[in-house]
């Protein structure tokens, strides 16, 4: 008798997040079925965000923070595609790229991230605005912004923002600002509600950072940028430049695409990470927004969330059963205070010291370094 054949399906990885780094750095992806595996994303390197910071403040060159996606496609046997996608065709099942190609899959999981969500500014140039998203982008602008600074007797820098990627920023800023001129200025244009959702103790150490770091806060919030001028509520800054780090909203391309989403363009995912409207669609990370459960866009989710993620994935595909994510009432969240230095917060307890920083970069190392 003939052997059957097994059929071949189409598993497309649209992104690399650290859901499919997780599942590119599994030695065998899944050994029962065939996949003809590809990954679209628009860099060819995954910097990492927890460590960008560090990076900023001269802690770290890129090679510490960034991960090669493109090798790890190769050691995995995935196919490579570097291109940003443009539009998701759920109907027919295929992702659309700048170049114009079509991908078609069977299964599709989307790990791309999101946009920095700019409607904070009723001004209409915003492309003067640095957003903190792409970080490949950011990361050239990081650049210019140190090459100006060495030619200026006074730079200011405004960082707006009032999460803790905003804080972290801010801080390293101070840092790499004042070690090429103590006359530079780095200030926090934060709003009313700094950290919020993050305890009163934790919120009072990060305080004392800002002032040791000597860092302006100003509690109002911004409303545009031109020509050189930040305004706020009720005053104008004159800034060298403005780095936007306020939180996030869905990418561009969702709106091209009959996925569900919320919430201004993120997918709509249930508790297994998969798309509400169709199956065998999966998305995790700042990509996403589960429809179940109050969520925030934060690495600790994107991390956990990402690994039941990719297993689900590979169950599905199987035919297997999935697993939900349930996140956890209390996370560990270390924040750098740009000098190798850190706050730690778990639940209501909190700590802060160098060994804290250390904790950190281990952990931070460990991710990069993982095989």
């Amino acid at each position: 008798m003939p052997t059957k054949k097994m059929p071949v399906k189409k598993l497309l990885l649209a992104g690399a997040g650290h859901a499919h780094i997780g599942l590119l750095r599994r030695r065998c992806i899944t050994p029962s079925i065939k996949l003809d595996i590809t990954l679209i994303s628009a860099q060819p390197q995954f910097v990492y965000s927890g460590m960008l910071p560090g990076w900023m403040a001269g802690h770290y060159t890129l090679d510490n923070i960034r991960i090669d996606i493109k090798s790890l496609c190769s050691q995995a046997g995935v196919r490579f595609i570097q291109q940003p996608i443009t539009a998701v065709d759920a109907k027919s099942q295929q992702v659309m790229t700048t170049d114009d190609r079509h991908y078609s899959y069977d299964v599709l999981s989307l790990n791309t991230g999101a946009d920095t969500d700019m409607r904070w500014s009723h001004n209409a140039e915003t492309s003067s605005v640095i957003a903190i998203r792409p970080l490949s982008e950011f990361i050239t602008h990081w650049q210019q912004i140190l090459t100006d600074a060495r030619q200026s007797k006074k730079y200011q820098l405004a960082i707006i923002g009032a999460g803790a990627a905003a804080i972290e920023l801010v801080m390293a800023a101070q840092v790499a600002l004042q070690q090429i001129n103590t006359n530079h200025q780095v200030i926090l244009v934060c709003g009313e509600h700094l950290l919020s959702g993050f305890n009163p103790r934790f919120q009072q150490r990060v305080m004392k950072q800002l002032y040791r770091h000597g860092i302006r806060m100003v509690q109002e919030r911004a409303t545009g940028y031109r020509d050189g001028q930040l305004s706020t509520a009720t005053d104008s800054l004159t800034m060298d430049a403005v780095i936007a780090a306020t939180g996030v909203m869905g990418s561009a391309w969702t709106a091209a695409t009959d996925l569900q989403t919320i919430d201004n363009g993120f997918i709509a995912v249930n508790a297994l990470q998969q798309s509400v409207s169709h199956p065998n669609v999966f998305a995790v990370g700042d990509v996403a927004t589960r429809v179940d459960e109050d969520m925030a866009h934060s690495g600790v989710h994107a991390v956990r969330g990402g690994a039941i993620e990719a297993d689900n994935l590979l169950a599905y595909l199987r035919g297997e059963p999935m697993q939900n994510y349930q996140p956890k009432t209390r996370t560990l969240y270390l924040l750098s205070c740009g000098d190798k230095y850190a706050i730690g917060s778990w639940g209501k307890f909190s700590v802060q010291g160098r060994w804290v920083w250390y904790l950190k970069r281990k952990i931070d190392k460990r991710f990069i370094n993982a095989k």
